[in-house]
C-alpha cells in the first residue's frame, strides 16, 4: 500500500477545504478531474452552510461508489480565523473518516489555478497592515515551480522583492490593489483575463493530487499547525505590551 494511504488499485478522491480569505469553498476532486465544488455563503465561515455544501458534494450522483481517500486543505498563509477553522474541520473529517490528511501551500494552489507556460506567475494575498503575501512560482516543462517563499512583503516594498519580466498577479489581494500593481509594473503586469482571481478549492485538491503523485511526505494531523508566515495582530500587540529583557 501506498505511503499516503490509498490502495494502488483505487483511484485517489480528494475532499478539498479552501478557507485561507474571505472566499472559501469546498471541492471533490478525482484522479479524473473535479466531481463538484460549492462556494460558502459567508467567505470561510464554517458554519451549517460548510456542512450542507460538504454533504452536497458526497450526494452527488456517482460519488458514493468514489469513498473519499484523503482531505486536502489550504494550509495558508491567510486569514489567521479561516486557517484555524478550517484546519481544524479537516482534521474532524481526517480522524473521523480515517483518511491521511494533505495540507497544500494557499499561494501555491493559487499559481496553481493559473498555469500559464513560461510565465512567472505572482499570487498575492491581502495581508492587512499594508502588506501582502506574495510568492513566485514558474509554470515550465508542465510542471510548477516554485521560485521564492511564501513572504508577507510590505506593498511599497513589492517592487524590489519580485524578479524581472512579465509577472501574472492572481489572489484576493488583485482587486483591491490592482492599480498599485500596474502603477508599479506597468506593461510587466498581466492579470487572468475573464476569471476571478480568488483561491478555488478545486486547486487545492488538484494540487494536492499533484503532491501525492510525487510522493510528498504527509505530516502527523496530530501536530499539524496553518503556515501563519507572521505573528496575528494579537501577538504583535503581546509582545509590545510585554517586550522581552535581554
Amino acid at each position: 500500500m501506498p505511503a499516503d494511504g490509498s490502495s494502488p488499485q483505487s483511484p485517489r478522491v480528494v475532499l478539498a477545504i479552501e478557507s485561507a480569505t474571505p472566499h472559501g469553498s469546498v471541492a471533490l476532486v478525482s484522479d479524473g478531474g473535479v466531481i463538484g465544488e460549492h462556494r460558502l455563503e459567508g467567505g470561510n465561515r464554517m458554519d451549517r452552510s460548510f456542512l450542507q455544501a460538504i454533504d452536497a458534494l458526497l450526494t452527488l450522483p456517482g460519488a458514493e461508489a468514489r469513498p473519499v481517500t484523503h482531505v486536502a486543505v489550504s494550509a495558508g498563509p491567510g486569514s489567521f480565523t479561516g486557517l484555524r477553522v478550517g484546519m481544524a474541520a479537516a482534521k474532524g473529517f481526517c480522524f473521523g473518516w480515517g483518511v491521511p490528511l494533505v495540507p497544500v501551500p494557499t499561494l501555491q494552489a493559487l499559481a496553481w489555478r493559473f498555469r500559464r507556460e513560461g510565465v512567472t506567475l505572482c499570487p498575492v494575498q491581502d495581508a492587512r497592515r499594508g502588506e501582502l503575501y506574495a510568492a513566485t512560482f514558474r509554470y515550465e516543462g508542465g510542471a510548477l515551480h516554485r521560485l521564492s517563499p511564501d513572504r508577507a512583503v510590505p506593498t511599497d516594498a513589492l517592487a524590489g522583492a519580485l524578479p524581472d519580466g512579465p509577472l501574472l498577479f492572481c489572489g484576493d489581494a488583485v482587486p483591491p490593489y490592482r492599480d498599485l500593481l500596474a502603477g508599479t509594473f506597468g506593461a510587466r503586469a498581466r492579470f487572468p483575463a475573464g476569471d476571478a482571481p480568488y483561491p478555488s478549492a478545486a486547486a487545492v485538491g488538484g494540487l494536492a493530487l499533484e503532491m501525492l503523485a510525487a510522493g510528498t511526505p504527509l505530516p502527523d494531523p496530530a501536530v499539524l499547525v496553518p503556515a501563519y508566515v507572521r505573528l496575528s495582530e494579537a501577538e504583535v500587540n503581546r509582545s509590545l505590551d510585554h517586550p522581552r529583557t535581554p
